[in-house]
């Protein structure tokens, strides 16, 4: 027997609806809608919270070519909607990086990257006092670009994270 369901997404469709809708909005408001569509996915990456993979996806159709991945790791998406959404942009970052400019060999984080992720307001931080190499995380600049275009578009929540992270969240 068929069950018919009204006004329903699945766990899949509410979070990847989510991420595209924040990727849309931050591509608008602080990347002039420059940027590509990519390949959503949610990975367990050790010690990431997310990355930028160029290329990663081929259309079967040879003519549609190929499409860079952004993934996000579901393990820390019970950090602040600002923290997971903050690694969001800090890939588009490396996506434009790719599109526009010259990316750091083997997923180095160079200073021209460094220079993006200022213009749209996140300081990057290697935990050394720089803002580049292998492992970069970043902050949030008060006031600026994207905390702005942030607030723009609250509220808004990615319903989906590991399990056992939001559990441990929520206590």
């Amino acid at each position: 027997m068929e069950t018919e369901m009204t006004n329903f997404q699945t766990p899949t469709a509410q979070t990847y609806t989510a991420l595209e809708a924040a990727f849309d909005h931050f591509n608008k408001t602080l990347f002039e809608s420059r940027l590509t569509p990519v390949m959503f996915t949610l990975t367990r990456k050790r010690g990431a919270h997310g990355y930028f993979w160029a290329e990663q996806f081929a259309n079967k159709d040879e003519a549609l070519g190929r499409t860079h991945e952004i993934a996000l790791n579901p393990q820390t998406m019970d950090r602040s909607i600002e923290a997971v959404l903050s690694t969001l942009v800090h890939e588009m970052t490396h996506l434009e990086q790719e599109l526009y400019g010259t990316p750091g060999k083997k997923g180095f984080h160079n200073l021209a990257w460094a220079e993006l992720m200022l213009r749209v307001g996140l300081t990057p931080d290697n935990g050394k006092g720089g803002m580049t190499g292998r492992k970069v995380t970043h902050t949030i600049d008060a006031g600026g670009p994207f905390e702005v275009a942030l607030a723009d578009l609250m509220p808004f929540d990615i319903p989906y994270g590991t399990a056992i992270n939001l559990e441990t969240a929520k206590k």
